[in-house]
């Protein structure tokens, strides 16, 4: 037994020493400690991951791009593609719900067929002398109607186009203006609906005259009759024309029936959508109605009260209502409100290009200039213009006088700009509406002459362009500096000059009042009244033409403030009639009327209305100082271009 224990003693101490070793082995690495304490020391390796799942969240917005999102468009995509050979449908009840909606559009807005249906031929022979009463009717050449009407139109181009066949438009929208001279010529109400008492279906923006043509070749198809022909032949009996022009005629008129028009009978081409609208007495068709903004950002749109609702950035589209005062209501995003004038321009950049074919649009249009540009238009117009002159300026310039019409007409109208040096742009404005309008006709308005002097203050201008004094404006100025009457630097002063050569203001230069005027006493830049009343060359000069003739109106252009001066005195007749006529500007240009009877002395329309009892108007163009920025340009043009043919027609209700 004593043999035994040593032995399992040494077992026993050799199985100690074995753990011993196998502990020692175990404590050096360590592995089992630190995998208890990974749960409780997570922070540390993912502190780092917040470092690197940049790079690798990164990795989960790349796929964003291999989403099914961009490959479930595809899937739709289709589906919007397979609409398009259905959607000739909008002859449904509601065709007007296109892709147009959120621009903010009603059925009764008006707008460019050719913008909904591209492949349309416009054609308008009224546009032209090329109609059966040898006269341009509109100054317009673009077709416009009711945008519900035109959806209408739209379906009946898809169909044709099916077929190889497009739309040939012969007329839409037709102003008053225009009814009213196809009726003079041709009062009979079988062709020619009465501006009075017809329906005037063209007036409405719901009618549409149209033909077709041959997609490939672009040749008119075989019709029965060419358009306006007032014989039966043009008649939908189709009996007397040949197959050919039969299948196509009755072709069109089953799918205009197809698609809501009711057609006429006297007329194969003549269609009148059955959803019926009013006469339309303000849309005009000459009057850009897209406008963009004029400036480097955006341009605020106030409400009735005057608080900036919206905001229209440089780029973007509006369409203009209508002008009201010193604004433009102009209809954006779904939203009418209102947009300052001189921060707009049409939309298209060649407008002017389109409208005027000879002078140019410019802020600052010289005295040189105006003579080129008279010659320019005296050589294509020699027939129904003269040119001639009034007298001369006190520095010996001419003062042209441009006569569009005979002197013997039934009327006489007096027109007359820049009377005031740094007004000059009234001079470009007259000049513009004589080239507008020789180009459109306008003596086929009515038996009107038009007199037009264009620059009544040439020596003033000169130097209000120029910024050149000669040594007795030098000493004007050095006296206004003196008196205190020159508060602002000298380059600015000279710009806004408003006097002849020698001091004095012109408009302060007539008998009515001048003996009131006493704010300067010497020739000045501004506001000295003269000597004695027609002491100036330029005011004699216009006094002997006005006596000349026997005018039955005069209009004054001045700037600005967009507005018109009809009163003077207290000659109720002349007063009255000054009115009405102001009216009648004012529903074209939006110019409010201001009586100023009391307030006026000494100017021009004051004289004509006070001693030859003439009915006369003031009209203040633009809305910034004078001189006007080239920005202004625009706005002003437009606003103005039908004064000439209100004035005639005007006249021609008296």
């Amino acid at each position: 037994m004593k043999k035994k224990i040593p032995a399992l003693i040494l077992v026993a101490m050799l199985a100690v020493m074995l753990v011993i070793c196998i502990v020692a082995v175990y404590s050096d690495n360590t592995p089992a400690e630190p995998s208890l304490k990974v749960p409780t020391v997570p922070t540390k390796p993912t502190e780092p991951e917040p470092t690197e799942p940049e790079p690798t969240e990164p990795k989960p917005t790349e796929p964003k791009p291999t989403e099914p999102k961009p490959t479930e468009p595809k899937p739709t995509e289709p589906k919007p593609t397979e609409p398009k050979p259905t959607e000739p449908k909008p002859t449904e009840p509601k065709p007007t719900e296109p892709p147009v909606r959120p621009t903010g559009l009603d059925d009764k807005d008006f707008v460019l067929i050719t913008d909904y249906i591209p492949s349309a031929k416009v054609a308008l022979p009224y546009a032209t002398k090329y109609n059966f009463t040898g006269c341009r009717i509109y100054d317009f050449t673009d077709a416009y109607l009711r945008y519900g009407t035109t959806m209408k139109l739209q379906s009946v181009s898809a169909e044709l186009e099916k077929q190889g066949i497009g739309l040939i438009i012969w007329d839409g929208f037709r102003p008053i203006i225009a009814q009213q001279k196809l009726w003079d010529v041709f009062p009979d109400p079988n062709f020619v609906s009465s501006p009075t008492t017809g329906r005037r279906t063209h007036c409405r923006g719901n009618t549409v005259d149209i033909s077709l043509y041959d997609l490939k070749t672009g040749k008119e198809l075989t019709m029965p009759t060419e358009f306006d022909n007032f014989t039966p032949l043009a008649d939908r009996d189709y009996s007397d024309c040949s197959p050919e022009a039969a299948k196509n005629a009755q072709l069109l008129e089953q799918l205009m029936v197809k698609h809501g028009f009711k057609p006429y009978f006297s007329e194969w081409w003549h269609f009148e959508d059955k959803t019926d609208y009013p006469i339309e007495e303000k849309f005009d068709p000459a009057i850009p109605r897209v406008w963009t903004p004029n400036c480097n950002e955006f341009i605020g749109m106030w409400d009735a009260s005057g608080k900036v609702f919206a905001r229209i950035p440089k780029g973007k589209n509006m369409q203009l209502i209508g002008w009201d005062e010193l604004y433009a209501k102009v209809k954006y995003d779904g939203k009418t409100g209102f947009v300052s004038p001189s921060y707009i321009v049409p939309a298209d950049p060649d407008y002017f290009e389109k409208s005027l074919s000879t002078v140019v649009p410019t802020s600052v249009y010289t005295y040189d200039q105006m003579l080129e540009d008279i010659k320019l238009l005296e050589q294509k117009y020699k027939d129904i213009i003269e040119v001639s002159s009034i007298g001369t300026s006190e520095l010996g310039k001419d003062l042209p006088v441009i006569r569009i019409g005979k002197p013997d007409a039934k009327y006489n109208v007096l027109l007359q700009g820049a009377v005031h040096a740094r007004e000059h742009m009234t001079s470009w404005l007259l000049m513009a509406m004589m080239d507008y309008w020789l180009d459109r006709d306008i003596l086929s308005y009515g038996d009107v002459c038009y007199h037009i002097i264009p620059m009544m203050n040439p020596d003033g201008v000169a130097i209000s362009q120029t910024g050149i004094l000669n040594g007795t404006q030098n000493a004007i100025y050095l006296r206004d500096k003196k008196n205190g009457l020159a508060t602002q630097n000298k380059a600015e002063y000279i710009k806004t000059w408003k006097a002849n050569g020698l001091g004095v203001d012109l408009n302060r230069n007539f008998p009515p009042g001048w003996e009131t005027i006493d704010d300067r006493t010497e020739p000045s830049s501004q506001n000295f009244k003269g000597t004695k009343p027609f002491s100036a060359a330029e005011t004699i000069a216009l006094r002997d033409y006005t006596y000349q003739y026997d005018f039955d109106t005069t209009i004054s252009y001045h700037s600005s403030g967009s507005v018109i001066y009809y009163s003077y005195g207290e000659k109720k007749g002349v007063n009255a009639a000054s009115k009405s006529l102001g009216k009648a500007v004012l529903a074209v240009s939006g110019y409010p009327l201001k009586d100023i009877a009391g307030d006026s002395e000494a100017g021009y329309k004051d004289w004509v209305m006070d001693e030859l009892e003439i009915p006369s108007l003031t009209i203040e163009i633009g809305c910034g100082n004078s001189p006007l920025a080239m920005r202004e340009i625009y706005s002003v043009f437009v606003r103005n271009i039908k004064v000439l043919p209100t004035i005639a027609q005007w006249l021609q209700k008296q």
